[in-house]
């Protein structure tokens, strides 16, 4: 595997892993609880970012000659709150089980991209904002959240 994109994988497993250590082991009532800076639970979080890792799987397999997707700029606010009421019924087990899938399929789909997009620096920055930059935006608050549960 190709250095670069060894890193890749490396660093989204990285950010990912330590997101399910922070939760895993503990009660469902506790990661359903409002309990986040921003109003948010930590169910409400993966929620979050498993659809932003499916929004990436998807552009990415869009991408394979093109990088005209990936350069797209949505409204990042409108869309978190169209992710968090589409999801906010969802139940863990729903939640998790998405969370895990999308997890899978965006490895996938970067995996399935032609080598001379994933060794373009600009859809390796894309997919940096869209994993594991993406999910420093949220842990500091999960470990935060952690820590107090371990008080």
């Amino acid at each position: 595997m190709n250095p670069a994109v060894k890193e890749i994988f490396d660093k989204i497993e990285i950010g990912y892993n330590e997101i399910i250590r922070l939760y895993r082991s503990v009660p469902v009532t506790t990661v359903l609880a409002d309990s986040l800076p921003n109003g948010w639970s930590v169910k409400d979080v993966l929620a979050h970012i498993a659809a932003w890792e499916w929004r990436c799987a998807s552009l990415l397999d869009a991408s394979h000659n093109t990088k005209a997707l990936l350069k797209a700029q949505p409204d990042v606010d409108a869309l978190n709150r169209e992710i968090y009421e589409a999801r906010k019924e969802w139940g863990w087990e729903e939640v998790e089980y998405d969370f895990r899938a999308a997890h899978q399929t965006l490895l996938e789909a970067i995996r399935q991209l032609p080598s001379r997009q994933l060794n373009d620096e600009f859809v390796q920055r894309a997919i940096a904002d869209e994993t594991w930059e993406h999910y420093d935006e949220h842990l500091e608050d999960l470990r935060r959240w952690r820590q107090r549960l371990n008080r």
